[in-house]
């Protein structure tokens, strides 16, 4: 059957539960389906009168809040895709996804990250050549009322479950960022695979501070809770304190959280145990970068969660790729990453090719379904590269698959870090340490970290005449990347140990870094 675009989803949803919370923010009240639906006409109508219509760009640059939402319902309403912005962007890392994406309108929030929205908004258009630059950007409070248009009737809607709906910028181990794009279809298909696998339903109530910056926050969480009937309990960026009001305040069953976010939750609540009511949690909801038994464990005891699902996916996936629901069902908790989605076809063959191989011996992971992307954004080669003529997506993880479609998840053929859950690319970290004139190569790589999953390393090798000093590196770094890709690791190394082929042997690079090579 064929998903209803998601202007027809909000309004089944406003007309079948118009009075059932949907989402909340922070402090704020709750908002119902009925008046999300109101939001998202009154939106649409404000992209009218700006002049976005159907196969238009329009980018939001915000942390999470209700005109984000808003802004994506008003989006699909008139046919238009939104492009995610992380707010955790430099103004120049904003001007190059300005510049790459494209948008005919740029909407910016008051505040981001703590920074005037509208001072980097303007600084960030500014750097665009001419004929880069948006038609128009516009600053927005919680929601978008005093924009043209705002009071204006509802335009008749116009969405497709199959036209580009969201744009997300997805690392890689090698080159910029690259834009997935994402469409109805993909979103709703797998938001409802994912709320059936994790058995999460209509009476849940979800906490998550996880961003709408990425999929897993948009898709497994805010598409989620709008296809299944859940209330999404959300904030702006993730503090623990706050967080874990939030979960008494609003009986919350579902903690949604990536690891290391679970972990400083665990923290705060081992040091002050009496403080927290979390007598209402259920189940922990865990994904975005590996979760070790131990921390699984510990996250269970500590927050007195009944079980714990993990979710398995990437971007291009939709996210979700496959899911243990933390029943037993597929083996000790963090010896696999649970079982494929049943919509999901999967593979696993020699990395690199299309030949398959036997149950139970690792190779990539290849899917297939409703929830993969067509391709990226203005990007045809790497397309070809990602997905196969007859639809396969090449995740680029390697691992082995079981009889009974269970992962067990061993590696990555990419060489893509996670820090606490955002994804990292080595070359956009290289290249930004390349600008310092005493820098003469540098290999960045993921250093293991009990508190983030990894962290962002480098060998630096200096220019003939230097002693580069690697605060001072890391300060260069911050000034062009955002916080979480700047390293916190450098380590001056004469040069880069090589394999025979002439690349560098990152294994050997790593020892390096770490100091395990020094002995």
């Amino acid at each position: 059957m064929i998903p209803p675009a998601l202007d027809a989803t909000v309004l089944d949803r406003a007309a079948r539960h118009p009075d059932r919370p949907l989402y909340v923010f922070d402090d704020g009240r709750p908002v119902s389906a009925g008046e999300f639906a109101e939001l998202a006409g009154r939106g649409a109508a404000v992209l009218a009168a700006l002049g976005v219509g159907r196969g238009d760009r329009i980018a939001v640059w915000a942390e999470n809040g209700p005109g984000w939402l808003v802004l994506l319902a008003a989006a699909a309403w008139r046919g238009a895709a939104l492009v995610t912005l992380h707010p955790g962007l430099t103004t120049p890392e904003l001007t190059t996804a300005l510049a790459r994406s494209r948008p005919r309108r740029l909407f910016v929030a008051d505040r981001v990250r703590d920074r005037d929205g509208r001072t980097t908004a303007a600084q960030a258009v500014a750097g665009l050549p001419a004929d880069a630059r948006p038609d128009g950007w516009h600053a927005y409070g919680d929601d978008l009322a005093g924009l043209p248009g705002w009071t204006d009737p509802a335009p008749a809607p116009t969405g497709h479950p199959d036209a580009a709906l969201n744009i997300q910028f997805t690392s890689g181990s090698t080159g910029p960022a690259k834009m997935v794009s994402l469409s109805a279809r993909n979103l709703i298909t797998n938001a409802e695979w994912t709320a059936a696998a994790a058995r999460l339903g209509a009476d849940d109530r979800i906490a998550s501070p996880l961003p709408l910056a990425h999929a897993a926050g948009l898709g497994s969480g805010a598409v989620l809770a709008l296809v299944s009937g859940a209330l999404w309990v959300s904030a702006r960026r993730f503090r623990s304190e706050p967080v874990l009001a939030q979960i008494a305040r609003h009986r919350c069953t579902v903690l949604q959280a990536v690891p290391t976010m679970a972990t400083m939750l665990a923290d705060r609540v081992e040091a002050d145990p009496d403080r927290y009511d979390l007598s209402s949690l259920r189940v922990g909801f865990l994904g975005g970068a590996p979760c070790a038994p131990a921390l699984l464990a510990r996250t269970r005891r500590v927050l007195g969660l009944d079980r714990i699902a993990v979710i398995y996916g990437q971007t291009e996936a939709g996210p979700t790729i496959s899911v243990d629901p933390g029943d037993g069902t597929c083996g000790l908790p963090g010896s696999t990453v649970g079982r494929i989605v049943p919509a999901l076809s999967a593979v696993v063959v020699a990395p690199g090719t299309r030949t398959e191989l036997p149950a139970g011996q690792a190779g990539e992971l290849l899917v297939r379904g409703d929830s993969v992307t067509a391709g990226y954004v203005d990007d045809p080669a790497a397309t070809r590269a990602a997905i196969t003529e007859d639809g396969w997506l090449r995740t680029g993880d390697l691992g082995a698959l079981g009889v009974d479609r269970i992962f067990t998840l061993t590696g990555r053929v990419k060489e893509l870090i996670i820090r606490g859950g955002e994804n990292v690319s080595p070359a956009e970290v290289e290249a930004a340490l390349l600008h310092d004139p005493a820098v003469a190569q540098v290999c960045v790589l993921g250093v293991p970290s009990p508190r983030w999953g990894e962290e962002v390393g480098a060998l630096v090798v200096a220019a003939t005449g230097t002693e580069p000093d690697p605060d001072r590196l890391a300060g260069v770094a911050a000034t062009r990347l955002a916080r979480h890709k700047v390293p916190t690791l450098i380590r001056t190394v004469p040069g880069l140990p090589l394999l025979p082929s002439g690349k560098v042997d990152r294994r050997a690079a790593l020892g390096l870094l770490t100091g395990e090579g020094d002995r």
